[in-house]
Formats: C-alpha cells, structure tokens, sequence
C-alpha cells in the first residue's frame, strides 16, 4: 500500500482487466480501494475483485520482523500462489520481487533485486524438502527462500514485463532472458496552466530518503538562485519509517525552514493536491541515481513540467534520453539548469520533444498494451525468449 510506482502498476492491471475477467488478488494486507484510487486515479470497487489476503496472526509475526526491506510477506503469497494456481487460466505478479508463481505466469519487474541470491538459489528448486531445511537451518539460505520454496529456473518460465529498457537490460544481465518494457501508467494533472501563467519553480517529487538526494538538490539550489534569485524549490513526499529516515526527515526540515523564503517542504499530499502543484509550476527535478524508472518526472512530465533527471537509469528514457535534460554531476546540473531558465527557444524546443513522449506514459496506454499481453497469453501462450549472455 506504498505509493510508489510498483503499487500504482498492481492496481491499474487490476483496473485494466476487471471488465473482462475473474480476478482474485493476493494480498499481504487488506486493501482499502478508496486510497487506491485517490493514490492513483484507478476506479476499483470491492465487489469487481475477489481478495485473498493473509490472516492476521501471520501479519502481526511478519510485522516482528526488523528489516524494513524484508519479504516474507510476499514469501508466503508465493507459497499461496504454488497451491492455487491450478483454479487459474493465468497467474500474473506485480510485486517488487522477481517472483516464483510456481509456473508460468506474467511478471512485471520493477527491479532483480532478488538477483543478489543468484549464486545460493541456481539449484535450490531441485532440492528435496530435506535438503532445503537443511540449508535454512545453517544459514545458508535467507528465511523467505524457504518460506516461499522459490526457484530461479520456475521464475525464468514466465514472461517478463519491466517498467524500462534499463531495468530489462539487468534482468538479461542478472538471468539471461530477455523482457519487454511497458512503462508504469500516469494519470496527468486535471488543471495544468498555460506555460506563461506557471511559477517560475521547481519542484522534486519522492519518498523523503536519502536516495533520492533531497540535500543535495537542496545544494544545488543554493548556487542556482545566485543568479537566479526568484526561483522557487517544493520538495514533496511521503515519510519513510525507521530512526535513519526520521533523522534524515528532520534535517530537510531544519534546511526547509532556514530557508523558508525560497523552499517549501510539503509532506503527505493527496494525489489531488500534488497533481495541482505540477500543473502550475514550470520545471521539476529528480535526482536519485540509477532510478529503475521514476513515476515522479513521469508525472511532472504529464503535468506539462520539463522534467531533468540524472543520467542514469530508467528515467533518462522518460525524456527521451534528451542530453539537455540530463545531468551527470553538481557542475553539469547548474549549466544545464542556467541554460533552461535564461532561453525561452530552448524551453520551447524541449516542451515540443516533451509533447511527443506523453502518449507513452498514459493509463489509457498502460491498460491497452497489458490487455493485449494477456489476450496473447492466454490465446497463444507466454513469450518466453532465452537472450545470450
């Protein structure tokens, strides 16, 4: 129930499907669709799904665990997913994780970040039950390989979807299969301004982590207002959870109000309230290295915003790889920054580039392009392509 790009992607497959099929979900926790579909737009009501969702005792025991980054939760949805898939014409994931579905099956990956484990999981499905206790108990093993029994080579049978080229380019490098990229659906701003109308301000969209380099940008912004005096910062997010998170929390406060005539720190927008701010302000700025895809420029570019981005990961194919809205360093990223603000031709340059990329980030497209993937699947089989290495 995070509002980041995985969940956004889960619930709109369910939105772009619910007309045609029968879908069950499975859920570590119960699901409130009204929060949903304020988060993301979607129009999901309970009656359209039926939820399977893990029962209470077993969501207090995975609560105890200290790992903020733990999966157990998802673990044990793909033991579930193992026993029921035979009442399924097809089974498709959306979590974080590369899954095991115990078959075939559709997954979009946001990210192999279970490729880490490659080395102590190449031949764990072929294991007996035995063996794999075994190899729990030693530690050689993380708890949720044995929770879930999950097989790379079961993994590698489905067909992978993932939020980018970037993205895809890890999954062949990790398990040497090749994937196709449908990027994260955006629902654009209801309100934007016309260009000359808008603030002259940036704004940085994000979880309000260190990741995503709000200080830094906080910096940046300190040498760009030398010359640009005028120029407003919003920095807008949710909180993460944890004693590093809330000290990191508290530092953009201390920065937020010592420079209060200039920066804004919001926290907890509703969708409604943020899509508004994107539509009236003019630039936005993402800064988080190897960003597997980026909802937030993605938003900002729909808000009608012109988006930079580090150069690197997936957020670089949201503005079309364009050098002149990429920023490789501090330096780079104040030239560029100058340059944008003090050349209209070359605002209206980008705005043209930009106007042609939004189609591609759309819900509407999203919603074609899954239901075209699952009539394939299911009419003519799963794409599986084994890439070389």
């Amino acid at each position: 129930m995070d509002r980041g790009g995985a969940t956004a992607v889960a619930a709109w497959i369910v939105e772009a499907l619910k007309a045609d099929y029968e879908i069950t979900l499975l859920s570590a926790t119960p699901v409130d669709w009204t929060i949903v579909n304020d988060l993301f737009g979607t129009s999901i009501y309970e009656n359209e799904v039926v939820m399977k969702t893990t029962v209470a005792p077993l969501r207090y025991f995975f609560s105890l665990d200290p790992d903020p980054g733990s999966i157990q939760p998802v673990a044990y949805l793909m033991r579930v997913c193992k026993r029921i898939r035979h009442q399924f014409d097809l089974v498709i994931c959306a979590a974080t994780e590369e899954a095991d579905l115990g078959g075939d099956g559709i997954l979009y990956v946001h990210y192999p970040s279970l490729a880490r484990h490659w080395a102590s999981l190449a031949d764990w499905g072929n294991r007996s039950l035995l063996q794999q206790l075994s190899f729990f108990l030693r530690g050689k093993i993380r708890p949720w390989v044995f929770v879930s029994r999950y097989s790379v080579d079961r993994m590698k049978r489905c067909q992978i979807l993932t939020n980018s080229d970037w993205t895809g380019a890890r999954v062949r490098e990790c398990y040497g299969v090749s994937s196709e990229t449908l990027y994260p659906p955006v629902t654009p701003a209801p309100d934007t301004l016309p260009w000359h109308l808008r603030e002259n301000s940036f704004a940085v969209v994000g979880r309000l982590n260190h990741l995503k380099r709000f200080d830094w940008i906080i910096d940046l912004f300190d040498s760009v207002r030398q010359r640009h005096s005028d120029l407003r910062l919003y920095i807008v997010g949710t909180r993460d959870t944890g004693p590093e998170a809330d000290e990191y929390y508290s530092s953009l406060v201390r920065q937020a109000r010592a420079r209060s005539t200039w920066l804004t720190l919001q926290e907890g927008l509703s969708r409604t309230e943020l899509l508004k701010l994107l539509g009236r302000v003019k630039y936005a700025i993402h800064a988080k290295e190897d960003e597997h895809f980026g909802i937030a420029p993605a938003e900002a570019l729909l808000a009608g915003c012109i988006p930079l981005v580090h150069d690197s990961g997936g957020q670089v194919e949201i503005v079309g790889r364009d050098s002149r809205l990429c920023f490789s360093d501090r330096k780079d990223a104040i030239q560029k920054i100058d340059q944008l603000l003090s050349n209209t031709e070359l605002q209206r340059s980008v705005q043209l580039l930009l106007a042609s990329r939004h189609s591609l980030f759309t819900a509407e497209r999203f919603k074609t392009e899954i239901r075209r993937i699952i009539r394939g699947a299911l009419t003519e089989g799963l794409t599986k392509v084994t890439a070389n290495h």
